[in-house]
């Protein structure tokens, strides 16, 4: 069974002390996920039939008073049995919770537990810093994850959700685990497994890895019967390589299991990093190696949706067709478009209303609520105050516009102020989530077939000698060419300038699944290298000769180069 694949079902208890016959449970919350989705739920107190001590009362929050309307563990173990079914019972020191819960079955006449376990606490031992504590705050606070109430069920459960999937997103990437099977495996492995070095590693590091370009590319391994086992890209080619066949008793255990199969190496060198970045997506995706497991299959990604309507409603859509609406993505995860989309819909004054009753022409609670301007009253507002609204949102998801997270950010600081840190830390999560959105769509502006840009950035041998540049050329969101120029001879790029953004091409209708996973690889890249590249954007107003001399003058500033003889010799050319 694939990690995707599998169903976990996370447990927290509270009780009246340590896992023995004379302790009880007080209160329990069990959450059960499947790719990544919380399923389903029980969360209840308790009564132990036996009082609860004060130390427990002021360290959980829980009184007798609060347990003793409460229903009792043979009334809720069936329940929760149901919820646990078949699925992996997972835990912040599971040995705890699982024992615990068995020795409250026994008690009520029930069968003891045979489901599979998972501890998040043995995981993260083996996954993180040996420095770093690995108690469930100590994580939380590592992963950014808040948690609203410690020390209660509830809230200690959500916290081991967010750790959990942390965990195994580590696990995919570091360690390439794939199955459930080797991550259950896994929490129990020793830290360290030190083995000889095989002869065939010497061999690949002696002969091999010195002829290896510096260059950025994609590389491929091969087993000695020819099977293809791993593709991989890197910005310089030799420096990766070889890092596999170095210091390799330190090496993740599917890494060592790699190398030790490796007998041939291929590599093709790309233009860019970004070029071998896309090539490596593709090709994993056609051949699907052995030891590749995060790239094999195209992901849904999710987009925001402003919907082809006189009065148009945001929404989460799963795919881009051809229905005349604005699309604004793709977003990273599920998690990140659903935080966006509240916040958006809370803060600005789009309407939430069907279709249906918006005909009805008579305003609606989010009218009272203040979240809706009511176009539906045609006498409360001009259409012109709902396309203000409209461009709002435009502005905010094409990157422009970050309003809204100062807002948020000074409304965050006055819940802190009032001593509302519960508040606080919730809406600290959301603004994150809009950060990274923000910033992100800032490197590629507006909807995803208005995405027209030029990104410049300095080549790998660029020098106060040799000033090379690399341009990439996106056209309706995906990467339509690249060049290396040199800055003097600039003035080269007119014909393919006009033959990418000024011949007459309308956007494609719809979006393929691998255009859209081409999009997802351009934004995050550009992200991720937003402080040394420059964004050239592709407006209406530009014409072959104007939108040339533009690039002229960013390349110059980009080197510290005098623009005025550049220029005057674009103007020449056009003349």
């Amino acid at each position: 069974m694939t990690l995707s694949d599998a169903t976990y079902t996370v447990i927290d208890l509270e009780t009246t002390g340590g896992a023995n016959r004379a302790n009880r449970i007080i209160e329990v919350c069990a959450m059960k996920v499947h790719r990544g989705e919380v399923v389903g739920e029980l969360t209840s107190l308790i009564n132990p039939e036996m009082p609860i001590s004060y130390f427990i009362s002021q360290y959980t929050g829980i009184t007798n008073e609060m347990v003793k309307h409460a229903p009792t563990a043979k009334e809720i173990l069936p329940d929760l049995l149901r919820l646990l079914g078949e699925s992996v019972f997972v835990a912040h020191n599971s040995s705890f919770d699982y024992t615990f819960i068995n020795l409250e079955l026994e008690r009520n006449g029930f069968e003891r537990l045979e489901n599979r376990a998972l501890c998040t606490v043995r995981l993260a031992r083996r996954l993180l810093p040996k420095q770093l504590k690995k108690n469930l705050g100590d994580l939380a606070a590592y992963f950014g994850i808040p948690i609203t109430e410690r020390h209660r069920a509830k809230g200690d459960c959500q916290a081991t959700v967010g750790v959990l999937h942390k965990l195994i997103e580590i696990a995919q990437e570091k360690h390439r685990i794939e199955h459930l099977e080797e991550l259950l495996s896994l929490q129990y492995k020793a830290l360290r497994v030190f083995k000889r070095e095989p002869k065939h590693i010497r061999t690949l590091r002696e002969t091999l890895l010195p002829k290896l370009p510096e260059q950025p590319g994609v590389y491929f391994f091969y087993s000695e019967q020819g099977e293809l086992l791993y593709i991989g890209k890197s910005k310089n080619l030799k420096s990766r390589v070889s890092s596999y066949f170095t210091d390799t008793e330190h090496k993740a255990d599917k890494v060592k299991e790699l190398v030790m199969y490796v007998r041939k190496i291929d590599c093709r060198t790309t233009g860019s990093e970004l070029e071998a970045l896309l090539l490596e997506s593709k090709l994993i995706k056609l051949h699907k190696p052995r030891y590749n497991t995060l790239l094999k299959r195209y992901k849904s990604y999710p987009f925001l949706r402003l919907t082809n309507h006189e009065f148009p409603r945001l929404e989460i859509a799963m795919e881009v067709e051809n229905d005349g609406a604005e699309y604004f993505g793709p977003f990273p995860s599920m998690e990140s478009v659903r935080n966006v989309f509240t916040v958006l819909n809370r803060t600005f004054l789009l309407r939430e209303c069907s279709d249906d009753e918006l005909s009805k022409g008579r305003a609606c609670v989010y009218l009272d609520l203040h979240r809706c301007v009511a176009p539906c009253e045609r006498w409360r507002v001009e259409k012109g105050e709902y396309e203000r609204e409209l461009n709002r949102v435009r502005r905010f998801l094409s990157g422009v516009d970050a309003e809204i997270i100062d807002t948020l950010t000074a409304k965050m600081k006055q819940l802190a102020a009032d001593y509302r840190f519960e508040d606080a830390a919730e809406l600290r999560s959301r603004i994150q989530s809009l950060r990274r959105v923000f910033y992100r769509q800032a490197s590629v502006t507006a909807s995803i077939n208005e995405n027209n840009v030029l990104i410049l950035l300095p080549s790998a041998i660029y020098s106060d000698v040799c000033k090379e540049f690399v341009i990439l050329f996106v056209r309706f969101g995906r990467l339509a060419a690249q060049e290396k120029i040199l800055l003097d001879d600039a003035l080269t790029l007119s014909p393919m300038l006009e033959q990418i953004y000024f011949n007459g091409a309308t956007a494609p209708a719809e979006c393929k699944k691998e255009e859209i996973d081409e999009m997802q690889i351009l934004s995050s890249w550009i992200y991720h290298n937003r402080e040394t590249l420059s964004c050239l954007y592709v407006q209406a107003s530009h014409t072959p000769t104007t939108l040339l001399q533009e690039l002229i003058e960013r390349l110059c500033a980009l080197s510290n180069h005098d623009t005025i003889t550049l220029a005057s010799e674009a103007e020449q050319a056009d003349d």
